[in-house]
């Protein structure tokens, strides 16, 4: 199920940088994009805290089945340092080429054990703004 109009516009009250790719017939929201802050997440700890902005693009038309895959259209692979984001594995649909993407690693499992009604675009952002302002150094994706 996709994002009601009226859920998005309440999440883009707290996520001004949020954007709609693609919207269904009905003009639900299934895609979107947002810019997070995080954290560069090296392993090396000199640099680890600095903070750093995330350009993520993920469908949304199945919230309630699972997290989706978020990918990371900035900054840039190579100027990636964070640990758990994957190097580029997967073809992105909305740009066409492979992206890097958030490691959910237990993520997932707290996504599936929460209630239907906290599957939400908003819990979804919060997941993804969780995970990129921390370095989970012992579930490294890179």
């Amino acid at each position: 199920m996709a994002v009601t109009p009226a859920d998005f516009h309440a999440v883009k009250g707290h996520y001004l940088s949020l954007d709609a790719l693609s919207t269904d017939q009905d003009g639900w929201i299934t895609a979107i994009a947002v810019t997070v802050q995080g954290i560069v997440g090296s392993a090396a700890e000199k640099h680890r805290r600095d903070r750093m902005q995330y350009r993520l693009l993920a469908s949304v038309q199945n919230l309630q089945s699972g997290l989706p895959v978020v990918w990371i259209a900035s900054p840039d692979d190579s100027q990636i340092k964070h640990v758990n984001i994957f190097r580029p594995r997967e073809r992105c649909p909305f740009v066409g080429k492979k992206l890097p993407d958030i490691c959910w690693g237990t993520s997932s499992a707290a996504w599936k054990a929460a209630s239907p009604g906290e599957r939400t675009l908003a819990n979804l952002l919060e997941a993804a703004r969780q995970v990129l302002d921390n370095a989970n150094l012992n579930s490294r994706a890179r």
